[in-house]
């Protein structure tokens, strides 16, 4: 049975417990916070079916990505980003409607969101590059000029690329945009990009993100009505956020209105987890309109309390923690580089969810990884997780295949001594 498991189940096998403790999670949860739109279909369970559906898929593609090695799709982004790019602008005029915004495009019955796949490509991109970049660092071939030419080339071509794929999903999901930036930032960071360079990008960055916030902050609000996509609604976002922080704990009141609900109702399904109403059982997923989505982790603490909090966090943190064991074993830059950029991007997303369902941030709309419902999401992330799966299992057959050949070599040795001694 174990050689079973192993041969249809290939990579990190600390990773596959991970992953199916995530699906089991998300199963036993969906059951419940699906309520509030079950009452749309004939049959109330069929969310929930096609919530299954999404996710074998998701794993079906998992399994098949784990399988190929991931130096097959070093290039696929050369062809596939551009294409992607594209399908971003001209999506808000082709599209369909999510929670507010023009996001995805409608597949053969299906609602593809591009942002996902720009996702995955601008990691391929970038540990592709900067791979590059730290192999030019070590060049003897090339002079220091033409070392520092070739830095600079590759620096802006990072910003040039990801400043073009950002821009049209800031028009319709700013937290989306965010993200890539900032995963952007943190791996020019693993990739040793010059400190020079980061901290003048840095200081840039954080100084038109303040200019930015000031003039939305500041917009009327008959121009702002006016602005693109899901613009519109950061202004509100921000000053909601700001009044939040600046009013006092005893001064605040608490009443549900329609801006507030999603946030609120999240708020109470916290506090009813201090007393945890047990698996389907959730109070609050009747009430709460994105409870199978953006604020699926209220639902969870209302249902488990501390057990599915802790478990829940683990699970993520143990994602980046395995990435950094690949991290530690490879012996290429490339490998290192991606299985970081997709561990960091699924965390970072998990993380950002799970602040927004505690009040920790604005809401952003992003769905917490592998537990959420969504098609898009869950197929993207398990194809992140397949290719991460693919970079271990590539790891592994070389430090074997390295052993074997140490040990070989050391038996000739041996060997060789011994017939040596008995000649002598």
């Amino acid at each position: 049975m174990r050689d079973f498991l192993k041969s249809v189940f290939k990579g990190n096998p600390a990773l596959w417990a991970v992953i199916f403790i995530l699906i089991t999670i998300s199963v036993v949860l969906m059951f419940s916070a699906i309520s509030s739109v079950a009452y749309k279909y004939t049959n109330y369970l069929d969310p929930f079916y096609g919530h299954v559906k999404h996710l074998v898929f998701g794993v079906t593609a998992m399994l098949i990505m784990s399988r190929i090695p991931y130096r097959i799709l070093r290039r696929i982004y050369v062809v596939l980003l551009p294409i992607t790019v594209i399908v971003l602008f001209i999506t808000p005029y082709i599209g369909v409607t999510l929670n507010g915004g023009t996001r995805a495009i409608r597949i053969a019955g299906f609602d593809v969101q591009p942002q996902e796949f720009a996702k995955l490509f601008v990691i391929m991109f970038l540990a592709d590059i900067l791979s590059v970049y730290q192999q030019n660092s070590t060049r003897t071939d090339i002079s220091e000029d033409e070392r520092k030419a070739n830095e600079k080339t590759y620096f802006w071509a990072i910003l040039g690329v990801v400043a073009v794929t950002i821009l049209p999903i800031a028009v319709q999901n700013f937290s989306t945009a965010i993200m890539i930036a900032l995963l952007t930032f943190i791996m020019m960071i693993v990739g040793r990009v010059n400190w020079r360079r980061m901290a003048v990008l840095t200081g840039t960055t954080l100084g038109v993100g303040i200019l930015v916030i000031v003039i939305l902050v500041n917009l009327p609000q008959s121009v702002n009505e006016k602005l693109p996509g899901h613009m519109s609604s950061i202004k509100g976002r921000i000053e909601r956020a700001m009044d939040d922080i600046r009013t006092p704990d005893d001064k605040k009141v608490y009443k549900i209105t329609d801006e507030n609900r999603q946030p609120m109702h999240a708020k109470i399904a916290i506090a009813n987890g201090r007393i945890p109403s047990g698996p389907g059982n959730s109070i609050q997923r009747d009430y709460l309109p994105l409870a199978f989505s953006d604020f699926i982790f209220a639902i969870l603490i209302e249902e488990s309390g501390w057990f599915g909090i802790i478990l829940t966090m683990l699970s993520y943190l143990s994602i980046l923690f395995i990435a950094g064991t690949i991290l530690y074993k490879s012996e290429k830059i490339y490998p290192s580089l991606l299985a970081i950029g997709l561990c960091t991007m699924i965390v970072m997303q998990a993380m950002i969810s799970m602040c927004v369902a505690v009040g920790l941030g604005p809401v952003t709309g992003q769905p917490l990884p592998l537990i959420s419902r969504g098609g898009s999401s869950i197929l993207m992330t398990c194809i992140m997780l397949g290719i991460v799966l693919s970079i271990s299992r590539s790891i592994y057959i070389q430090r074997e295949a390295k052993k074997e050949d140490t040990n070989s070599e050391s038996m000739n040795r041996t060997t060789g001594e011994t017939i040596k001694r008995l000649n002598d």
